[in-house]
């Protein structure tokens, strides 16, 4: 009996010594954590600290917001200077008529030294990538589509509509293909385009400018091109 009761009590003991090993070592573990976060937390606000002054300037007074290119570790489009005599080709897409989340379809992005923007093509999804790139609207009014299929200017109701919200003031300019019919042509399909959004614009009158929300068009003959 004796000798059961010690066993017994000698396991208890064994027990508790651990349940106390396991409970220091955790507080041990979260103290040195909580140290880390403490630390890590006021790393972060000096480098928060340092960023706000240099956003505000030497004197307090909010500066402009830089419009150079930033230093990147990898390459981004339209991330360096276009010289004079130069010209950059960006793919905004080069996708299917089928949807896909990474890749839009068809648009090429034009840009010259002399600040002049060419769209060719804009089908679907190309638009976000457009406005990724943080080109002003005002730039993106001229757009030449080559073919009237649906993956080639898809994405030509949303360019209107937000560029005209978003600065430009001007008509957006198009060039397109005839049709072996007037009604297969492209200025029949932006015209029903525009009759499309003409509650979107008639909603918009008296709060928005609206003089972005007209277009021009100009056909070539579908049998030249």
């Amino acid at each position: 009996m004796f000798g059961r009761l010690s066993i017994r009590r000698f396991s208890v003991m064994i027990g508790v010594g651990a349940i106390v090993l396991v409970t220091g070592a955790l507080a041990l573990s979260l103290a040195t954590n909580v140290d880390r976060v403490s630390t890590a937390t006021s790393e972060v606000r000096g480098m928060l600290g340092v960023s706000a002054a240099r956003a505000q300037g030497s004197k307090g007074k909010p500066k402009i917001s830089p419009v150079k290119a930033r230093p990147r570790d990898f390459y981004a489009p339209n991330s360096e200077d276009l010289a004079p005599d130069k010209m950059r080709v960006i793919a905004c897409g080069t996708g299917m008529p089928t949807p896909r989340p990474a890749q839009a379809a068809a648009c090429f992005l034009v840009e010259l030294g002399n600040g002049d923007k060419f769209l060719f093509d804009i089908g679907d999804g190309s638009v976000e990538r457009l406005f990724g790139l943080q080109i002003p609207t005002a730039f993106l009014d001229k757009v030449f589509i080559g073919h009237l299929h649906g993956d080639h200017f898809g994405g030509l109701g949303a360019l209107f509509v937000a560029g005209g919200i978003a600065g430009r003031f001007t008509p957006l300019r198009i060039w397109g293909p005839s049709g072996s019919k007037p009604e297969l042509g492209t200025k029949a399909a932006v015209g029903h385009m525009e009759k499309m959004f003409a509650w979107d614009l008639a909603g918009r009158l008296g709060q928005t400018d609206v003089r972005g929300f007209t277009t021009k068009v100009t056909e070539f003959d579908y049998k030249k091109a």
